[in-house]
C-alpha cells in the first residue's frame, strides 16, 4: 500500500463502520509503515496499517464485531490480506509499551486516527531493530534531533518496558551501531 490507499481504504474501513451502525467513537493510534508514509512522507509500500487501541478495553469489546467485519469488507472490495488493518499488533505489544494518548490526525466516520510523537515512532523501530526498522529510523533521526547513543536510549526507557529491552537487546543494540556508529 502506498500513502493514498492508506486513506482510502480508511475511508472505506469508516464508511463500513457506519453501515454497521457503529455511532461512538473507535480511538486507535496509527504506528508502523504507514505513519511513516502519511507522516513522514517517506517513499515506500507497506503491507498493513498497524494500529494501537486508545479506548478502554470494554470498548474495544463492543467494537471489535464490526471492526473486524468492516476490515474484512474492505479487504474484500479492494483486494487486500485480511490482516491489511492490524489491531492484532496491540496484543503483541501492549504489555511491552507506554501507549501515548496521541494527537487526533484524521476523522474516518467513527473510527478516530491519533497518531505519537515522532519520538515514540523512533522508539518503536529502535525496538524492532529489523533492516527497514532501521531505515525507517534514519529518516526519523532528522525531525526529533536524537543525535546520540544515550538520548536513544533515554527515548526507549520513556516508551519501551525494561523487561522488553532485555529480551530484545540484541536488536537494540544492532539498530543503536547502525545509527549511531562509533
Amino acid at each position: 500500500m502506498q500513502a493514498r490507499d492508506i486513506e482510502v481504504h480508511l475511508t472505506q474501513l469508516g464508511q463500513e463502520l457506519t453501515d454497521r451502525g457503529v455511532q461512538k467513537p473507535i480511538r486507535v493510534l496509527m504506528i508502523g509503515g504507514a505513519y511513516m508514509l502519511l507522516l513522514t512522507k517517506m517513499q515506500r509500500s507497506t503491507d498493513d496499517v498497524d494500529i494501537l487501541w486508545l479506548d478502554e478495553e470494554d470498548a474495544f469489546h463492543r467494537a471489535i464485531d464490526a471492526l473486524r467485519e468492516g476490515v474484512q469488507a474492505v479487504a474484500e472490495k479492494q483486494h487486500l490480506e485480511p490482516d491489511w488493518f492490524n489491531y492484532m499488533t496491540h496484543l503483541l505489544m501492549y504489555d511491552m509499551v507506554t501507549i501515548p494518548k496521541g494527537t487526533l490526525w484524521k476523522q474516518f466516520g467513527p473510527l478516530y486516527i491519533y497518531v505519537p510523537p515522532k519520538t515514540y515512532i523512533l522508539a518503536l523501530k529502535i525496538l524492532a531493530g529489523r533492516k527497514k526498522d532501521i531505515e525507517d529510523s534514519k529518516v526519523l533521526l532528522p525531525y526529533v534531533k536524537v543525535k546520540t547513543r544515550q538520548h536513544a536510549r533515554r527515548l526507549l526507557d520513556r516508551y519501551v518496558s525494561p523487561a522488553a529491552q532485555a529480551t530484545n537487546a540484541e536488536d537494540i543494540e544492532h539498530a543503536l551501531e547502525e545509527l549511531f556508529p562509533e
